[in-house]
């Protein structure tokens, strides 16, 4: 590492800083690019693995006989009217 002495301004006036070299930088950078792949292959896997179940269960349900459970799509509730009441003054 190079010593550096700072400019005059201020409180530094005579103080000494370190300063990085290049392969500092670099090895630093390469360290945090390979956390980074490793992040982003560990979520590759978890979503390959999500397609997979979803193709799975779609082909499933394609298969299905008519008329089975499978088959049917989630009926939705129907609508209760609300009645809405004055509010006595």
């Amino acid at each position: 590492m190079a010593l550096v002495t700072r400019g005059s301004e201020g409180e530094d006036r005579g103080a000494l800083a370190l300063r990085r070299t290049t392969s500092e930088y670099r090895a630093a950078a390469e360290e945090q690019a390979a956390r980074v792949r490793e992040e982003i292959e560990a979520a590759l896997v978890v979503a390959r693995g999500t397609r997979e179940a979803i193709e799975q269960r779609i082909a499933s349900e394609l298969h299905a006989p008519p008329g089975s459970f499978r088959a049917r799509a989630p009926q939705r509730k129907q609508a209760r009217k609300v009645t809405v009441r004055k509010a006595r003054r």
